[in-house]
Protein backbone atom coordinates (compact mmCIF):
# COMPACT_ATOMS: atom_id res chain seq x y z
CA UNK A 1 0.00 0.00 0.00
CA UNK A 2 1.26 3.48 -0.86
CA UNK A 3 0.75 6.61 1.24
CA UNK A 4 1.55 10.21 0.29
CA UNK A 5 2.21 12.70 3.06
CA UNK A 6 2.13 16.43 2.28
CA UNK A 7 3.69 18.65 4.94
CA UNK A 8 2.84 22.37 4.70
CA UNK A 9 5.61 24.11 6.64
CA UNK A 10 6.65 27.75 6.95
CA UNK A 11 9.78 27.36 4.79
CA UNK A 12 8.84 24.51 2.49
CA UNK A 13 5.99 22.27 1.36
CA UNK A 14 7.16 18.67 1.14
CA UNK A 15 5.58 15.69 -0.56
CA UNK A 16 6.82 12.22 0.38
CA UNK A 17 5.40 8.97 -0.99
CA UNK A 18 5.87 5.92 1.23
CA UNK A 19 5.28 2.23 0.63
CA UNK A 20 4.01 0.20 3.56
CA UNK A 21 4.74 -3.51 3.88
CA UNK A 22 4.22 -5.65 6.98
CA UNK A 23 3.63 -2.62 9.21
CA UNK A 24 6.88 -0.99 8.04
CA UNK A 25 7.23 1.80 5.48
CA UNK A 26 9.98 3.41 3.44
CA UNK A 27 10.11 6.48 1.18
CA UNK A 28 9.72 5.92 -2.56
CA UNK A 29 9.67 9.54 -3.71
CA UNK A 30 10.16 13.00 -2.25
CA UNK A 31 9.64 16.48 -3.66
CA UNK A 32 10.33 19.78 -1.93
CA UNK A 33 8.71 23.09 -2.88
CA UNK A 34 10.24 26.27 -1.46
CA UNK A 35 7.20 28.31 -0.43
CA UNK A 36 8.20 30.70 2.38
CA UNK A 37 4.61 30.84 3.63
CA UNK A 38 5.58 32.92 6.67
CA UNK A 39 6.22 35.78 4.26
CA UNK A 40 2.50 35.79 3.33
CA UNK A 41 1.26 36.79 6.77
CA UNK A 42 -0.35 40.19 7.22
CA UNK A 43 -2.06 41.40 10.40
CA UNK A 44 -2.06 37.87 11.75
CA UNK A 45 -3.75 36.40 8.67
CA UNK A 46 -2.64 34.39 5.66
CA UNK A 47 -2.98 36.60 2.59
CA UNK A 48 -4.99 35.52 -0.48
CA UNK A 49 -1.64 35.22 -2.31
CA UNK A 50 -0.38 32.79 0.33
CA UNK A 51 -3.52 30.65 0.14
CA UNK A 52 -3.29 30.69 -3.65
CA UNK A 53 0.35 29.55 -3.46
CA UNK A 54 -0.67 26.62 -1.24
CA UNK A 55 -3.43 25.64 -3.66
CA UNK A 56 -1.13 25.85 -6.68
CA UNK A 57 1.51 23.73 -4.94
CA UNK A 58 -1.05 21.12 -3.89
CA UNK A 59 -2.29 20.91 -7.47
CA UNK A 60 1.30 20.19 -8.52
CA UNK A 61 1.45 17.48 -5.85
CA UNK A 62 -1.77 15.98 -7.24
CA UNK A 63 -0.24 15.82 -10.72
CA UNK A 64 2.89 14.08 -9.39
CA UNK A 65 0.80 11.58 -7.44
CA UNK A 66 -0.85 10.30 -10.62
CA UNK A 67 2.31 8.20 -11.03
CA UNK A 68 1.65 6.42 -7.73
CA UNK A 69 -2.00 5.35 -7.92
CA UNK A 70 -3.55 3.83 -5.94
CA UNK A 71 -2.27 5.98 -3.11
CA UNK A 72 -3.81 7.33 0.11
CA UNK A 73 -2.93 11.01 0.53
CA UNK A 74 -2.59 12.75 3.90
CA UNK A 75 -2.00 16.49 4.21
CA UNK A 76 -1.15 18.47 7.33
CA UNK A 77 0.15 21.91 8.24
CA UNK A 78 2.22 23.19 11.12
CA UNK A 79 2.95 26.84 12.02
CA UNK A 80 1.87 28.63 8.79
CA UNK A 81 -1.82 27.69 9.16
CA UNK A 82 -1.74 27.22 12.93
CA UNK A 83 -0.56 30.70 13.88
CA UNK A 84 -3.08 32.73 11.89
CA UNK A 85 -6.57 34.11 12.56
CA UNK A 86 -8.12 32.86 9.32
CA UNK A 87 -7.20 29.17 9.65
CA UNK A 88 -10.69 27.84 8.90
CA UNK A 89 -11.15 30.15 5.93
CA UNK A 90 -7.80 29.03 4.51
CA UNK A 91 -8.43 25.27 4.90
CA UNK A 92 -11.96 25.66 3.46
CA UNK A 93 -10.60 27.40 0.36
CA UNK A 94 -7.80 24.84 0.01
CA UNK A 95 -10.33 22.00 0.12
CA UNK A 96 -12.64 23.73 -2.36
CA UNK A 97 -9.83 24.27 -4.88
CA UNK A 98 -7.76 21.10 -4.44
CA UNK A 99 -9.92 18.48 -2.74
CA UNK A 100 -7.30 18.11 0.00
CA UNK A 101 -8.47 18.34 3.61
CA UNK A 102 -5.54 19.82 5.53
CA UNK A 103 -5.10 18.76 9.16
CA UNK A 104 -3.68 21.69 11.15
CA UNK A 105 -1.52 20.37 13.98
CA UNK A 106 -1.28 22.07 17.34
CA UNK A 107 2.22 22.87 18.55
CA UNK A 108 2.08 20.07 21.12
CA UNK A 109 0.84 17.59 18.48
CA UNK A 110 3.73 18.55 16.23
CA UNK A 111 6.27 18.08 19.03
CA UNK A 112 4.86 14.67 19.97
CA UNK A 113 4.71 13.49 16.35
CA UNK A 114 8.35 14.55 15.97
CA UNK A 115 9.16 12.16 18.80
CA UNK A 116 6.85 9.45 17.46
CA UNK A 117 8.58 9.69 14.08
CA UNK A 118 12.13 9.31 15.39
CA UNK A 119 11.50 7.14 18.45
CA UNK A 120 13.04 4.03 16.89
CA UNK A 121 16.24 5.75 15.73
CA UNK A 122 17.18 7.82 18.79
CA UNK A 123 20.80 7.07 19.74
CA UNK A 124 20.32 7.71 23.47
CA UNK A 125 17.81 6.56 26.09
CA UNK A 126 17.22 10.05 27.45
CA UNK A 127 17.80 13.51 26.05
CA UNK A 128 16.30 16.56 24.43
CA UNK A 129 14.67 16.57 21.01
CA UNK A 130 14.29 19.78 19.00
CA UNK A 131 12.71 20.70 15.68
CA UNK A 132 13.66 24.15 14.39
CA UNK A 133 11.13 25.06 11.73
CA UNK A 134 10.40 28.25 9.85
CA UNK A 135 7.62 29.48 12.13
CA UNK A 136 8.10 27.56 15.37
CA UNK A 137 10.55 25.45 17.35
CA UNK A 138 9.37 22.29 19.09
CA UNK A 139 11.25 21.07 22.16
CA UNK A 140 10.66 17.79 23.94
CA UNK A 141 12.51 15.87 26.62
CA UNK A 142 12.41 12.09 26.69
CA UNK A 143 13.60 9.20 28.83
CA UNK A 144 13.26 5.42 28.90
CA UNK A 145 9.67 5.71 30.14
CA UNK A 146 8.48 8.20 27.51
CA UNK A 147 8.22 11.94 27.04
CA UNK A 148 8.62 14.66 29.66
CA UNK A 149 8.49 18.37 28.80
CA UNK A 150 6.69 19.09 25.51
CA UNK A 151 6.60 22.68 24.23
CA UNK A 152 6.10 24.55 20.98
CA UNK A 153 7.79 27.97 20.93
CA UNK A 154 6.59 30.45 18.24
CA UNK A 155 10.08 31.33 17.00
CA UNK A 156 11.52 29.91 13.81
CA UNK A 157 14.25 30.50 11.27
CA UNK A 158 11.97 32.29 8.82
CA UNK A 159 9.99 34.56 11.13
CA UNK A 160 13.16 35.61 13.01
CA UNK A 161 14.97 36.35 9.74
CA UNK A 162 12.04 38.36 8.45
CA UNK A 163 11.91 40.42 11.64
CA UNK A 164 15.59 41.02 12.35
CA UNK A 165 17.84 40.55 9.28
CA UNK A 166 17.98 43.29 6.66
CA UNK A 167 20.51 41.70 4.27
CA UNK A 168 21.82 38.19 3.71
CA UNK A 169 24.43 38.11 6.48
CA UNK A 170 23.24 39.45 9.85
CA UNK A 171 25.50 41.97 11.57
CA UNK A 172 26.38 41.77 15.26
CA UNK A 173 23.43 43.93 16.32
CA UNK A 174 20.99 41.75 14.41
CA UNK A 175 22.51 38.54 15.79
CA UNK A 176 22.27 39.90 19.34
CA UNK A 177 18.62 40.84 18.77
CA UNK A 178 17.80 37.31 17.58
CA UNK A 179 19.65 35.72 20.51
CA UNK A 180 17.74 37.94 22.93
CA UNK A 181 14.35 37.06 21.42
CA UNK A 182 15.18 33.34 21.50
CA UNK A 183 16.27 33.55 25.15
CA UNK A 184 13.13 35.46 26.12
CA UNK A 185 10.88 33.01 24.30
CA UNK A 186 12.50 30.01 25.97
CA UNK A 187 12.18 31.72 29.37
CA UNK A 188 8.51 32.49 28.71
CA UNK A 189 7.93 28.77 28.10
CA UNK A 190 10.03 27.84 31.18
CA UNK A 191 12.67 26.15 29.02
CA UNK A 192 15.62 28.21 30.23
CA UNK A 193 16.44 25.99 33.22
CA UNK A 194 16.23 22.48 31.80
CA UNK A 195 18.69 19.93 33.20
CA UNK A 196 21.90 19.45 31.18
CA UNK A 197 21.84 16.88 28.38
CA UNK A 198 24.95 15.35 26.87
CA UNK A 199 23.25 14.76 23.51
CA UNK A 200 20.63 16.80 21.68
CA UNK A 201 18.61 15.15 18.91
CA UNK A 202 17.66 17.41 16.02
CA UNK A 203 14.85 17.28 13.47
CA UNK A 204 14.10 19.59 10.58
CA UNK A 205 15.78 21.67 7.92
CA UNK A 206 18.11 23.69 10.12
CA UNK A 207 19.63 20.61 11.78
CA UNK A 208 20.00 18.83 8.42
CA UNK A 209 21.57 21.89 6.81
CA UNK A 210 24.11 22.33 9.63
CA UNK A 211 25.04 18.66 9.24
CA UNK A 212 25.37 19.04 5.47
CA UNK A 213 27.57 22.15 5.79
CA UNK A 214 29.88 20.41 8.26
CA UNK A 215 30.14 17.44 5.88
CA UNK A 216 30.90 19.79 2.98
CA UNK A 217 33.67 21.47 5.03
CA UNK A 218 35.06 17.97 5.76
CA UNK A 219 34.78 18.64 9.48
CA UNK A 220 32.82 15.39 9.76
CA UNK A 221 32.56 12.33 7.50
CA UNK A 222 29.92 12.24 4.70
CA UNK A 223 27.86 9.50 6.37
CA UNK A 224 28.17 10.93 9.88
CA UNK A 225 24.95 12.07 11.60
CA UNK A 226 26.53 13.46 14.78
CA UNK A 227 28.55 16.61 15.33
CA UNK A 228 30.07 18.09 18.47
CA UNK A 229 29.42 21.47 20.03
CA UNK A 230 33.00 22.42 19.15
CA UNK A 231 32.49 21.48 15.48
CA UNK A 232 29.33 23.57 15.46
CA UNK A 233 31.34 26.55 16.77
CA UNK A 234 33.83 26.06 13.91
CA UNK A 235 31.03 26.31 11.37
CA UNK A 236 29.60 29.38 13.06
CA UNK A 237 33.01 31.08 13.15
CA UNK A 238 33.52 30.30 9.44
CA UNK A 239 30.13 31.73 8.44
CA UNK A 240 30.44 34.81 10.64
CA UNK A 241 33.43 35.92 8.52
CA UNK A 242 30.87 36.78 5.82
CA UNK A 243 33.48 36.41 3.09
CA UNK A 244 33.39 34.86 -0.38
CA UNK A 245 34.26 31.40 0.98
CA UNK A 246 31.25 31.49 3.33
CA UNK A 247 29.00 32.67 0.51
CA UNK A 248 30.28 29.93 -1.81
CA UNK A 249 29.59 27.24 0.80
CA UNK A 250 26.05 28.48 1.38
CA UNK A 251 25.11 28.96 -2.27
CA UNK A 252 26.45 25.53 -3.18
CA UNK A 253 24.95 23.49 -0.35
CA UNK A 254 21.85 25.33 0.88
CA UNK A 255 20.73 27.89 -1.72
CA UNK A 256 17.10 27.55 -0.67
CA UNK A 257 17.97 28.45 2.96
CA UNK A 258 20.21 31.46 2.38
CA UNK A 259 17.67 33.78 4.01
CA UNK A 260 16.91 31.55 7.02
CA UNK A 261 19.99 29.51 7.97
CA UNK A 262 21.57 32.18 10.19
CA UNK A 263 18.48 32.54 12.37
CA UNK A 264 18.24 28.76 12.59
CA UNK A 265 21.88 28.54 13.64
CA UNK A 266 21.31 31.13 16.37
CA UNK A 267 18.35 29.15 17.75
CA UNK A 268 20.49 26.01 17.77
CA UNK A 269 23.36 27.91 19.40
CA UNK A 270 21.07 28.92 22.28
CA UNK A 271 19.82 25.35 22.74
CA UNK A 272 23.38 24.01 22.81
CA UNK A 273 24.49 26.59 25.36
CA UNK A 274 21.48 26.17 27.65
CA UNK A 275 21.57 22.38 27.57
CA UNK A 276 25.37 22.30 27.92
CA UNK A 277 25.41 19.43 25.46
CA UNK A 278 28.58 18.02 23.89
CA UNK A 279 27.05 16.38 20.80
CA UNK A 280 24.08 16.83 18.45
CA UNK A 281 22.56 13.89 16.58
CA UNK A 282 20.56 14.75 13.43
CA UNK A 283 17.62 12.40 12.91
CA UNK A 284 16.74 10.95 9.52
CA UNK A 285 13.02 11.09 10.21
CA UNK A 286 10.58 13.49 11.82
CA UNK A 287 7.03 14.78 11.92
CA UNK A 288 5.98 13.30 8.56
CA UNK A 289 6.94 9.79 9.61
CA UNK A 290 5.31 10.37 13.00
CA UNK A 291 2.11 11.53 11.31
CA UNK A 292 2.03 8.46 9.07
CA UNK A 293 2.79 6.10 11.97
CA UNK A 294 -0.09 7.58 13.95
CA UNK A 295 -2.44 7.28 10.98
CA UNK A 296 -1.53 3.62 10.43
CA UNK A 297 -2.03 2.86 14.13
CA UNK A 298 -5.44 4.56 14.07
CA UNK A 299 -6.44 2.57 10.99
CA UNK A 300 -5.36 -0.65 12.67
CA UNK A 301 -7.40 0.14 15.79
CA UNK A 302 -10.52 1.01 13.79
CA UNK A 303 -10.34 -2.07 11.56
CA UNK A 304 -13.21 -4.48 12.30
CA UNK A 305 -12.28 -7.68 14.04
CA UNK A 306 -13.05 -10.96 12.24
CA UNK A 307 -14.64 -13.87 14.03
CA UNK A 308 -12.69 -16.94 12.82
CA UNK A 309 -15.87 -19.04 13.16
CA UNK A 310 -17.55 -16.84 10.55
CA UNK A 311 -14.60 -16.46 8.20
Amino acid sequence: MKYAVIDLGSNTIRLVVYEETNAKFHALFTQKFTAGLAAYLQDGMMTPEGIRLICTTLQRCKMLLKEFTPCTTLAFSTAPLRNIRNTQEAIDQIYAETGYSVDVLTGLEEAYLDYYGVQRELPVESGLLFDIGGGSTEILTFAHDGTGVIESVPIGSLNLSKKHIAKLFPDKKERDAIRLQVQKSLKRHKLNHLPPYETLCGIGGTARTVLQLLQAMKVILPAQRTFTAEQFRKLKKFLWKKDSAAMELLTQYCPDRLHTIFSGILILETLILQSRCTTVYVCKYGVREGYLRRYLMQQKKSAPTVNPDCA
